[in-house]
C-alpha cells in the first residue's frame, strides 16, 4: 500500500536548505550550479524513477512537476 507523504516545494536550493536534514544538506549542495543541461534532465529521470518506486509516480510527478 502506497502512503502519501506531505513535503514542501522548494524554489531554490537556499530555501531547501534551511530545513534540510544533514543528508538532505549533502545532497541539495553536491547539486547546486549544475548548469549541464543534458546531465540535468538525465538526474532529474533517475530522481523521478527513484521517487516513482518508493512513493508512486503520481507523487514523483507532483514532487518533480516545479522543476520542469
Amino acid at each position: 500500500m502506497l502512503h502519501r507523504f506531505d513535503s514542501p516545494d522548494f524554489a531554490d536550493s537556499e530555501t531547501a536548505l534551511v530545513a534540510a536534514c544533514p543528508e538532505a544538506a549533502t545532497l541539495i549542495q553536491a547539486l547546486r550550479d549544475c548548469q549541464d543541461p543534458d546531465r540535468m534532465d538525465e538526474l532529474r529521470a533517475e530522481i523521478f524513477q527513484l521517487l516513482a518506486l518508493s512513493f508512486g509516480r503520481a507523487e514523483a510527478e507532483r514532487r518533480l512537476l516545479p522543476l520542469q
